[in-house]
């Protein structure tokens, strides 16, 4: 083939953009065309990978490690890694009683072992994105090795109401978003998330 033809397609031929969208995990189907029937997402399924993380495995969630003992209660979310940065997220919910910006301010200085810095609240889609709806209403995050749900927990995101700034989103366990002022602290729980940068299997 001609060579000046293969360098006119490449100039006009676009790098991918972006990803598709995850599972949600629903594989029951209870009609023709709903979420089960086409289980429409990237992935094998909600917990394995079409491919390979960096530790050689397709599990989409493992520990800092590439393992699954979660003794620092931190779980790798693969399936938001871009070749290089990962989203961390810690296992353990804050007890209730936080206002929005408390829950921001206990992100950021939050810290687990060598990972003294870098954490934050995450934001709605974050929050979204780690919901599995294989599983009852009532269980959306409690699933391994997350295990973040309980009953009525809700969930501070750090997305502002643009409508009324004085109004943060949340996302409660059966997954429902809804609004609140920041200045709100009755029953509402979070948990920190932190951007991992990826060096071979060595996550910073």
């Amino acid at each position: 083939m001609d060579s000046r033809y293969i360098k006119a397609v490449a100039a006009v031929t676009p790098a991918p953009v972006g990803a598709t969208l995850m599972k949600t995990g629903q594989t029951t189907s209870y009609r023709t065309g709903d979420d089960g029937d086409f289980e429409a997402g990237r992935a094998t399924s909600f917990t394995v990978l079409a491919s390979n993380n960096p530790f050689g495995n397709t599990n989409r969630f493992t520990d800092e490690l590439g393992g699954q003992t979660y003794t620092k209660n931190i779980v790798i979310d693969w399936s938001t890694y871009n070749g290089t940065n990962v989203l961390g997220i810690s296992r353990i919910a804050i007890p209730t009683g936080n206002t929005w910006n408390q829950a921001i301010d206990n992100s950021l200085s939050y810290s687990i072992g060598s990972f003294t810095t870098g954490w934050r609240l995450p934001n709605i889609k974050e929050i979204f994105n780690l919901m599995n709806f294989a599983n009852d209403q009532n269980n959306l995050l409690n699933y391994s090795p997350l295990n973040l749900s309980s009953s009525g927990r809700v969930y501070w995101s750090s997305t502002t109401n643009l409508a009324a700034t004085t109004q943060a989103y949340l996302l409660n366990n059966v997954g429902v978003m809804n609004l609140a002022a920041k200045t709100t602290s009755v029953a509402f729980t979070y948990f920190p998330v932190r951007t991992f940068t990826v060096n071979g299997t060595t996550l910073t």
